[in-house]
């Protein structure tokens, strides 16, 4: 039933709820979208173990990984998935739509063991919500087995966050270095004034 009403009421009705029970989500359909994307998020936590021995100590192969897992969270539904985008479109769901792919990019980062808060933390989890939306929005063209262009897609945009993240990383420290340099050239003037 996808993302719909019909899909909300009927949910409702298996519970033992009036279809009037639907009026208890202020947001309608959109609920629904949200449980989704909780489910999901939170499954990838059950795996840790399972991706840590699998994957070995290389923190970007459990990030594809579970970027991986996440995406076979959606087959079952990949054709009701443009619902569920437009859905998470609509202005007033949009900041809750936008926090829960925050909220899966900090999710995978943690799980794939980086615990580090520094200057790049940011940086590392847009790059990955980018990337991640963008192979979820390519996932619904892909009609290959097992969605391995889909896979292909992932594997190529990682590759590309790997590289732009190293320059971002690097211009982080150089801006750092230059920063502190600027600093102690201002303190030798100041000394010697």
């Amino acid at each position: 039933m996808g993302f719909s009403k019909a899909a909300l009421v009927e949910g409702c009705r298996e519970h033992g709820y009036g279809d009037t029970a639907r009026l208890l989500f202020p947001h309608g359909e959109f609920a629904i979208v949200q449980y989704h994307l909780y489910k999901e998020r939170t499954r990838l936590q059950t795996l840790q173990t399972q991706v840590d021995a699998e994957e070995g100590p290389s923190q970007s192969r459990r990030v594809r990984r579970y970027c991986v897992e996440r995406l076979r969270g959606n087959q079952a539904l990949v054709g009701r998935l443009p619902e569920a985008f437009g859905l998470m479109a609509v202005p007033r769901n949009a900041p809750t739509a936008v926090e829960e792919l925050a909220l899966l990019a900090d999710e995978i980062v943690f799980l794939s063991g980086d615990d580090a808060n520094s200057l790049d933390w940011y940086a590392k989890r847009a790059g990955l919500g980018a990337v991640y939306a963008a192979a979820e929005v390519f996932m619904t063209q892909d009609r290959s087995a097992g969605f391995a262009n889909t896979l292909r897609f992932l594997d190529a945009r990682l590759g590309d966050l790997t590289t732009a993240g190293s320059f971002v990383t690097g211009a982080v420290q150089w801006g750092a270095f230059a920063g502190h340099s600027a600093l102690n050239v201002l303190r030798s003037q100041i000394a010697r004034g």
